[in-house]
């Protein structure tokens, strides 16, 4: 990927964003993409747990009480200063991949009013998929992860690193999963439909392989790079 990085360097400027539902892997992709345009990943997930483990940081107990229930920031322009602050650090100034981020409307709107962005990935996976991803989905007690048809452990139930026994979240269930899926569309085809209408929408099929997925993430933008 040496070349795709010296091509992304010389443009500049990359700046995309990465949306997608639960477990559509848009983590994995922003991650890529980042690492193939050697440009940062800010993953907005990522970034508020930094602030909650910062004991030092001002905003620490407040975002902690979110983020340790798993459980959104209600305060809008709370995170939107957040973003702003990082995205504003030296290390963006060539581009990098928002993840985790807009999750409202109005997150969407303030974005498009302060920040420019070349593209915005939309993960597409159906909901049928991501109700087997989830429901097959086991871990170990020390976290980590596998599926029951997708990443099969060598001996059922046993965890393949560490031997330990794997369980089932409880919230890994189809009912929770189909609840989930309905406020991930009632708000995020709104912010589809807004990116839509700016030209700015980019979907990738999300039910492919991992590598395939990656593999028409970067055409995108590899392509649009070679033109200019």
């Amino acid at each position: 990927m040496a070349k795709i990085k010296k091509i992304a360097k010389n443009k500049q400027n990359i700046k995309v964003i990465v949306m997608g539902p639960p477990v559509s892997g848009k983590g994995t992709q922003a991650r890529l993409l980042a690492e193939t345009l050697d440009i940062p990943h800010v993953s907005v997930g990522q970034l508020l747990h930094e602030i909650a483990r910062d004991k030092k940081h001002p905003l620490a107990e407040e975002v902690a009480k979110y983020v340790n229930a798993g459980k959104m920031i209600p305060d809008e322009d709370l995170v939107n200063s957040l973003i702003r602050q990082r995205v504003r650090q030296d290390d963006c100034q060539d581009g990098y991949i928002l993840d985790g981020y807009p999750r409202s409307i109005g997150q969407a709107k303030f974005l498009a009013e302060n920040l420019s962005f070349n593209y915005v990935y939309l993960i597409n996976v159906s909901d049928e998929i991501i109700i087997e991803r989830v429901v097959g989905r086991r871990v170990c007690p020390k976290g980590h992860s596998w599926h029951l048809k997708y990443l099969p452990t060598r001996r059922a139930g046993i965890c393949d690193i560490c031997g330990g026994k794997l369980f089932q979240r409880k919230d890994d269930t189809k009912k929770i999963v189909q609840d989930r899926l309905k406020i991930y569309h009632e708000e995020m085809d709104k912010i589809i439909s807004f990116y839509r209408r700016q030209g700015l929408l980019v979907k990738i099929n999300g039910d492919q392989h991992v590598e395939e997925v990656f593999r028409d993430t970067v055409k995108v933008v590899v392509d649009d790079l070679l033109k200019k």
